[in-house]
């Protein structure tokens, strides 16, 4: 199959609710409230009455189209908000009417803060999100063997300085690439991962970097940091080949040509299909000092950089 992606240098598509669609998320948004044992508002998915959300159902058809067959990757504006618990409230409305949302970490919690939290490293165990590690090129998919549908991650507070998330198409990787078939075939084949944080007891899974969909596009599963740890955790180091097949992947993700850099402003939401767009970000400065906790009260003016990401699958 000839792949063309000349037009992914062009600016990221950007969609808005219509007003009557969004009104029909407001309303929705309403009816929910925290679960009252955990307190968290990612317990019950959101419900429509079709018989009163027709403009909303038609839009979120629009979006999981052109996500499926068409950029992959969409910037949604419209959703900002004055308080934390505002934001988290509206989000999730929009992400469980979009698709089934995946737990994320053993907690069995369906929506993660992405921000700084001043403790370890990735290195030392902590996952991206807890961090402001920037330049670890990946997709969230890793950590889960059954992959992502769409990735959601929406922007509560920008930082002082930096941040930029970095797109980056996997099917232009794979033209890069395609100069090399004896690295894409060490690509196609088994690399341990581990699913780091989604469970009590890590374990370890084989899963090729590269793939393919159903109609041929290229799919890559990709953590460099996650799969050398597995790797050593298991006692198989990776092969000499393997360790040449991801430098060069590397250094296809380094490239220019197959990058795309956004700074989210605050209401901004990206919806991505996981393993055809990679992503990572910038190193950033912050306003004020990590915090390891973060109250729903809080105004999202006063935060440091602050996301939240939803995994989801394809409604049924």
């Amino acid at each position: 199959m000839t792949l063309n992606v000349s037009n992914f240098r062009q600016e990221v598509s950007k969609f808005k609710l219509s007003n009557n669609a969004f009104n029909e998320l407001l309303a929705a948004q309403d009816k929910l409230a925290p679960d009252s044992l955990t307190h968290r508002i990612d317990v019950t998915p959101a419900l429509l009455d079709s018989q009163c959300s027709g403009a909303l159902l038609e839009e979120l058809g629009t979006v999981r189209n052109m996500i499926d067959h068409e950029r992959h990757v969409l910037l949604i504006d419209g959703f900002k908000v004055d308080t934390l618990a505002r934001f988290k409230s509206l989000i999730w409305t929009f992400g469980s009417l979009l698709g089934v949302p995946m737990v994320q970490n053993h907690l069995g919690h369906h929506m993660i803060e992405v921000y700084d939290r001043g403790g370890k490293s990735i290195e030392e165990g902590a996952r991206y999100h807890q961090t402001k590690q920037g330049a670890y090129v990946h997709n969230d998919g890793v950590s889960d063997p059954v992959p992502i549908d769409y990735l959601i991650l929406a922007c509560g507070q920008k930082a002082l300085l930096g941040g930029e998330s970095i797109l980056i198409d996997a099917s232009a990787v794979y033209v890069e690439l395609t100069a090399f078939p004896e690295i894409l075939e060490v690509l196609k084949g088994d690399f341990l991962f581990e699913n780091r944080g989604m469970a009590e007891e890590e374990q370890l899974f084989r899963a090729p970097i590269l793939s393919f969909s159903d109609e041929g596009i290229p799919q890559i599963r990709y953590f460099r940091v996650y799969i050398e740890s597995a790797h050593l955790k298991a006692g198989q180091p990776l092969t000499a080949l393997q360790v040449q097949a991801l430098d060069f992947l590397d250094t296809a993700l380094d490239q220019s040509s197959v990058q795309h850099r956004i700074l989210l402003e605050p209401g901004q939401v990206l919806v991505s299909a996981d393993n055809k767009f990679l992503h990572t970000r910038t190193q950033f400065i912050e306003q004020h000092a990590p915090r390891a906790e973060i109250s729903d009260s809080d105004c999202l003016a006063t935060l440091n950089r602050y996301m939240l990401r939803m995994w989801l699958r394809k409604p049924s």
